[in-house]
């Protein structure tokens, strides 16, 4: 097993492109592109060129460059350094880009998933290095601290030999929880139907879900997916699952990008609407026997609107630890003094970057 770096000697991708001589190139365009080239200009970094795949090069320009097409840039710059600006789950693409970071100098960068903009870069981890440790002691098979600790290399270090180096398929990550025992749970951000869809597939014994979505057109995705499903009493909420009943404000982009805000919260999102907060204790009726909490940056809210559910019933979990820079460590750690008689288990799936990090939780 790999060790935590040292945070005496510890330092970042960030650090390093601020020192690049070399031109830096950045790979993709959309919202990703655009919360990246924010980064560098608070950092004072400066970016050659934007570039895309060839054949997805059409002549038009982003941020008033024209894009170009790699076969450009490489004939353009005799040496370069690619910053990646988008995310893929894609197997076919993921192996394309780690033959491209075999050929050149690539870095794939930890951006927040939420707008909140904290960076997980050195001084973070030097001021938060013992609330890292602890989270990292709390874990409860080599696996998990495996996972943890290259986890929290990539995020300093920008590379895609860090992040991929242990991943898991959603056979072996569902493979931890007890299946047979789930007959009902609750979807907390259960997006158009997928991880209920996943549920079907994994949980034989499964009768019961409660499915929350805030995002309104996503939530009639979800609406239409649960009524084609037989044998199961699905019931879909639209609401956003927080600590309080009442109203709170929406960044809806109809994708996993959306997110509860504040009023004054910026966000690079299109609309923001008002939409209705719900605590999942107020839902659950009866015996939960799994809780999944996938809800944009959201979950302590929703973990502590649903502290009476697993407290009473002891359901198995699984929380997303990816959409804040501290989510990693800090909801471990939270979750670890407050359910002191669970095993904590951490499983990432593959894709870039470092999203899909589960913590799945099971009752001694």
């Amino acid at each position: 097993m790999k060790n935590l770096p040292s945070p005496e000697s510890v330092s970042d991708m960030w650090e390093s492109l601020k020192r690049e001589r070399r031109p830096i190139v950045i790979y993709g365009m959309g919202n990703g592109a655009d919360k990246l080239i924010a980064r560098f200009d608070s950092l004072g970094i400066k970016y050659a060129d934007i570039f895309a795949s060839d054949g997805f090069v059409r002549g038009h320009s982003f941020h008033g460059v024209r894009v170009k097409s790699f076969s450009e840039i490489k004939e353009l710059y005799p040496d370069f350094v690619i910053v990646l600006s988008f995310a893929t789950r894609l197997p076919d693409l993921i192996d394309t880009l780690l033959g491209i970071d075999e050929e050149f100098d690539m870095y794939v960068p930890d951006m927040p998933v939420s707008d909140e903009g904290e960076y997980f870069d050195s001084a973070f981890y030097k001021e938060h290095y013992g609330q890292i440790k602890k989270a990292l002691d709390a874990l409860y098979d080599e696996e998990s601290k495996n996972v943890f600790i290259s986890v929290i290399r990539y995020k300093l270090s920008g590379r895609m030999r860090d992040i991929l180096e242990f991943t898991s398929t959603k056979e072996e990550m569902y493979s931890l929880l007890s299946s047979a025992n789930i007959e009902t749970l609750v979807d907390a951000g259960a997006y158009s139907g997928d991880t209920l869809s996943e549920a079907v597939s994994f949980f034989p014994n499964l009768r019961a879900a409660v499915c929350i979505e805030p995002d309104p057109k996503t939530f009639k995705r979800l609406a239409r997916f649960a009524e084609g499903l037989e044998g199961i009493d699905v019931r879909t909420v639209r609401a956003a699952a927080w600590d309080k009943t009442g109203d709170g404000f929406f960044a809806g982009s109809g994708n996993r990008n959306s997110s509860v805000l504040d009023a004054s919260t910026h966000s690079y999102q299109h609309r923001v609407e008002q939409t209705p907060l719900v605590r999942i204790d107020d839902l659950t009726e009866g015996k939960t026997d799994y809780v999944k909490y996938d809800v944009e940056g959201s979950e302590r809210e929703a973990l502590s609107g649903s502290d009476e559910t697993i407290r009473r019933d002891r359901p198995q979990l699984l929380v997303s630890l990816y959409h804040k820079s501290r989510d990693i460590f800090e909801l471990v750690n939270i979750l670890r003094e407050r359910y002191p008689y669970y095993k904590m288990y951490i499983r990432r799936l593959r894709c870039l970057p470092a999203w899909e990090i589960n913590l799945i939780m099971l009752p001694v």
